[in-house]
């Protein structure tokens, strides 16, 4: 008799989401996660003086509306959200303004905007599928949008897309989130902050699982899914304290945890450190491995800072964007926490996160991600206005990897990975690294909704 009826390897929204929707339909769940508190990268952490911050920039694609509410709703989690953003600020020429005073329009522009968000409203899955193998830049083109409203365009799809080049966009994608925003809040970009930060969604998917009956295990790594033949069986869970020489040369010692079920809530580049990759002992398929090996290294970065301060640095709820630093150069995001909830900062405090753009491999050599780091805080200072002495602190963050798998042409909607693994029985996979449509935690929220559906039938 196997020890769980389900495990559950990652304890982002998509690992919670799954085991709890598991949990719920009378599956004795265990969920693993290596860190030491639940989250993934929407990790939330309570700093002394009563601020919370968030592990980067995140703000929720489509909000109560969106996979991400209805995810909570499903295991009987509310989620509470604080403010929309239903618009967005461009910064150019040294000042910020709101999108209505960038975009100046003739009347045959405007007629040609309308006529263009009605086709995209309108839009159905076959449509998105014929646009996910090219780009958002021939979509552009063969609209005819130019000039000021194809800069606010290309501002938006970056931001949907964390790729500053429409040329690598993928128009399926693209199409897809504004065809969301439209007919859910009519605008063709929306997004909402729970209230609390991203610890207002993942505490209460924590606490539903647990209720359920699920069992929660934090600082538990696993090695290695365990297979019988072409069946999944159970992991290999590194032992708590052992040997010190051991986990030196990393070779730690293991417990066997069985089930017959094994859900990996984990992103593809991950998946060689517990799957198998060796085409001569996987019992994976060829063709699978050859294909999470080709696409694995499309991945986007981010790099900036979250900012305290002592005076608000902007105070509008609103995302916003640039497709340019003044130094760096490079597509620039951001949003001030505190103007959606100020109650993740102390009284007469606030809080600014800031972001670059950037590919992975300019983050991931430090000494290069020390200069960006320098040019993006000058960068930050001259767009808003601040001095060095009136922040409480800076905190300097990176990521690999922050939206899943790149939304390029060739890589989203039927090409992506999909939730089963093939020729194998008992492997499942969670997460917006696989299928399921949407920006980021959006993404994530609906791959867990797939999984799941799929899981029970």
């Amino acid at each position: 008799m196997s020890d769980y009826d389900a495990i559950v390897v990652g304890a982002g929204i998509a690992g919670l989401g799954v085991a709890s929707q598991l949990q719920q339909a009378g599956k004795r769940t265990l969920l693993l996660e290596m860190y030491p508190q639940p989250g993934g990268r929407m990790q939330s952490y309570d700093l002394p003086g009563g601020y919370r911050v968030d592990t980067g920039l995140h703000l929720i694609e489509m909000g109560d509306k969106g996979y991400c509410h209805q995810l909570g709703t499903r295991v009987g989690v509310e989620f509470e959200w604080a403010s929309f953003s239903t618009t967005l600020d461009l910064y150019q020429d040294g000042e910020w303004r709101d999108m209505q005073s960038f975009i100046r329009l003739t009347e045959e522009e405007k007629a040609l905007f309308i006529e263009v968000m009605k086709e995209v409203a309108a839009m159905e899955e076959e449509g998105f599928r014929a646009w996910d193998n090219r780009s958002f830049d021939q979509w552009l083109d063969g609209k005819g949008i130019s000039g000021s409203l194809r800069e606010v365009w290309e501002n938006m799809s970056m931001i949907m897309t964390t790729i500053p080049d429409t040329r690598e966009q993928s128009a399926g994608e693209c199409l897809y989130i504004a065809r969301e925003a439209l007919r859910k809040g009519r605008a063709v970009l929306i997004a909402a902050y729970p209230r609390g930060g991203m610890g207002g969604i993942i505490a209460p998917l924590a606490k539903a699982f647990q209720k359920m009956g699920g069992r929660l295990e934090l600082g538990r790594r696993v090695e290695m899914v365990v297979f019988e033949g072409r069946r999944a069986v159970g992991v290999k869970v590194a032992r708590e304290g052992g040997n010190p020489i051991a986990r030196e040369w990393r070779v730690p010692s293991t417990d066997l945890v069985t089930a017959p079920l094994i859900v990996l809530a984990l992103p593809i580049w991950h998946l060689d450190k517990v799957l198998d990759f060796d085409r001569r002992h996987s019992p994976l398929p060829s063709w699978w491995l050859k294909r999470i090996e080709d696409i694995r290294g499309e991945r986007t970065g981010l790099l900036g800072y979250i900012v305290a301060t002592r005076r608000p640095l902007y105070e509008r709820t609103v995302f916003m964007s640039a497709l340019r630093s003044p130094r760096t150069g490079l597509p620039f995001q951001a949003f001030a926490p505190t103007a959606f909830d100020p109650g993740v900062a102390p009284p007469g405090r606030y809080l600014l996160v800031t972001d670059n753009v950037v590919e992975p491999e300019e983050v991931e050599d430090k000494f290069n991600r020390h200069r960006l780091l320098q040019a993006h805080w000058e960068d930050i200072k001259e767009m808003y206005r601040f001095e060095d002495g009136e922040v409480e602190f800076a905190l300097p963050y990176f990521t690999a990897g922050c939206d899943g798998l790149a939304r390029k042409p060739g890589l989203t909607g039927d090409f992506k990975p999909d939730v089963q693994a093939p020729g194998v029985d008992g492997l499942f996979f969670a997460g917006d690294t696989y299928l399921g449509r949407g920006l980021a935690i959006e993404g994530a929220a609906r791959s867990a909704i797939l999984c799941a559906e799929r899981i029970l039938g």
